[in-house]
């Protein structure tokens, strides 16, 4: 056996022994599964507010309840929960978001995902006061019908743009210091919600795309699917 094939027999051998004890899934070889293995995990309050699944179909994120995408301790009964998130490059790119939600009426509940600027090794939080920018999408719902919605906003400040909850992509953008937001209802025009310029983002550590999420109360199967997240035309989720 010659030194160049030898890692690879090596190689197959391990797999082999994996499959046999059941420890690999052949879904996870199979092309264009879904996988977020590149993507970093910052766990609930003892791990036990918000879940997330990888599914054939999608990357599922689920709620619990009294869990709050706006706190990094407990209080006041509520607790923070799972967030998941993934790092930018550099100060030129586009992020195009693909995502369904089931959100039955009822109690206070939503989705919150977006782009975070901020310190480096920080939790992505809304709240967490190392984020020098936040620009956010919330799917929600609530008692009330209007409260079935898709808002976008930026922190600090700024105003709120209602955006149809029927859209298939939503897109993130930044140029230097310009940061803006946009929507399709068909993959292929997008309408612009606002362009903003955010020099303090210059001085941010770090940058990520983050899935978070709220509920005040029981969320009755409420869950978010997302599908495609592309940065700079190139698909992550896959």
């Amino acid at each position: 056996m010659n030194k160049r094939s030898k890692p690879k027999f090596l190689a197959a051998l391990i797999l082999a022994a994996a499959f046999t004890a059941g420890c690999l899934s052949p879904v996870m070889f199979k092309k264009g599964a879904y996988a977020i293995d590149d993507w970093e995990t910052w766990t609930g309050w003892n791990d036990a507010y918000g879940r997330n699944e990888v599914k054939p179909d999608g990357l599922y994120y689920y709620l619990t309840e009294r869990q709050d995408d706006t706190r990094d301790e407990s209080s006041d009964g509520y607790s923070p929960g799972l967030i998941l998130s993934r790092e930018l490059p550099g100060n030129n790119w586009q992020v195009d978001l693909q995502a369904d939600f089931k959100i039955p009426p009822g109690q206070v509940k939503r989705f919150s995902y977006g782009i975070w600027e901020g310190g480096d090794s920080s939790r992505p939080s809304i709240g967490n006061a190392s984020g020098i920018l936040k620009i956010i999408a919330q799917r929600q719902n609530g008692p009330r019908p209007e409260d079935d919605a898709l808002i976008v906003f930026y922190l600090p400040g700024g105003k709120t743009f209602k955006v149809p909850v029927g859209l298939k992509v939503l897109r993130f953008e930044r140029a230097g210091n310009f940061f803006s937001v946009s929507y399709s209802m068909n993959k292929k025009k997008f309408t612009p919600l606002f362009r903003l310029d955010a020099p303090p983002a210059a001085f941010a550590a770090s940058q990520k795309f983050f899935i978070g999420g709220f509920a005040g109360g029981d969320p009755e199967g409420a869950y978010a699917r997302f599908t495609s997240l592309k940065i700079n035309g190139r698909e992550t989720l896959r």
